[in-house]
């Protein structure tokens, strides 16, 4: 079958390898239909791994003896340590990633858990790489609702930092949020129009002033996107970061600053489970028209290379290989 296997730093290739065996109680060998390509992929390609990887984890596939789409949540975790026994999945102490620490998506066949796929009827099949990314939202979202029952306001002032696909989820699950009625605005550094603002009536602001915004979700991962959100929030206000930080970049921010000011930092780490899976599946059901416009360009597997070493994604959408391509 057909792979893109990644083999060094920047350093990815087509190759026909052996269809996954070993096959294991509880487990199927699943055939890829779409794969997300996530901006994790590409950091993951720039670093390089310690051996080689089949990389993708936005997983639409299909079983050859069930009808229908799966949505796969590429996290498995163990179910007996601290965290599990807590409900917090991501932070398993034994957790496997499928498309990080273990063969993923972007090849024609993969061996999954079976209790990993969660199916789902859409119009168009390929919106289905949506779903992986949209659980994160969902349980990055709860976490920033949760936070604002520290703010002083009811409506609080709120500023996405980053127009690319998680500043679209977190704004639209915000937006569409009864506990939430703030005000919601978008600052991102591309003068690309973005139609998903519009839809959700996001105000765009050309440069953000400070001390106005009592939250702020920095969606960008970069270190200027973490900087400007430290900078603008308002005293006793809330930043969240949500896009991942490339390692080794600090807080811009002394201890005492945060102190003073008493800035709340809080922060949310992928997070899918069965429940947010569900979640994800039915917003994307009642809004097929929004996501269908989050869908960018449809590549076949012999581009994946060169769009994972040559990050320059349509702004404010999620590429996808189409495995049929």
């Amino acid at each position: 079958m057909k792979a893109a296997v990644l083999y060094g730093a920047n350093q990815v290739e087509i190759r026909e390898v052996s269809v996954p065996g070993n096959v294991q109680s509880g487990e199927v060998i699943a055939d890829v239909e779409f794969v997300g390509v996530c901006k994790t992929d590409q950091q993951l390609t720039m670093a390089g791994l310690d051996e080689e990887r089949i990389l993708g984890h936005e997983v639409v596939c299909r079983l050859p003896q069930e009808k229908g789409y799966f949505a796969l949540n590429n996290e498995i975790s163990c179910g007996q340590c601290t965290y599990c026994r807590e409900q917090l999945t991501s932070h398993c102490l034994n957790l496997q990633e499928l498309g990080v620490n273990h063969d993923g998506g972007y090849a024609q066949k993969m061996r999954v858990p079976r209790k990993s796929l969660h199916p789902f009827e859409l119009d168009n099949p390929a919106l289905g790489a949506l779903i992986e990314p949209m659980s994160c939202a969902v349980r990055g979202a709860g976490r920033i609702l949760a936070a604002t029952n520290l703010l002083s306001v009811s409506r609080p002032k709120t500023l996405i930092i980053g127009g690319g696909l998680s500043g679209v989820l977190i704004s639209y699950l915000l937006n569409h949020s009864p506990n939430f009625d703030g005000e919601i605005y978008l600052y991102d550094i591309t003068k690309a129009p973005l139609p998903w603002v519009d839809r959700l009536g996001i105000q765009r602001v050309e440069v953000p002033e400070p001390d106005q915004a009592h939250l702020i979700v920095e969606c960008s991962g970069s270190p200027d996107g973490l900087a400007t959100a430290l900078r603008l929030v308002r005293k006793a206000g809330i930043v969240c970061i949500y896009g991942v930080p490339k390692q080794g970049i600090s807080l811009p921010v002394s201890p005492h600053e945060l102190f003073m000011r008493e800035i709340t930092v809080i922060t949310s780490f992928a997070g899918a489970t069965d429940e947010t899976m569900g979640a994800a599946i039915a917003h994307i059901k009642r809004d097929e028209e929004f996501f269908e416009q989050l869908l960018g360009r449809m590549i076949p597997l012999e581009k994946l290379p060169t769009e994972l070493t040559v990050w320059c994604p349509q702004p404010g959408t999620r590429t996808v290989v189409d495995m049929s391509a």
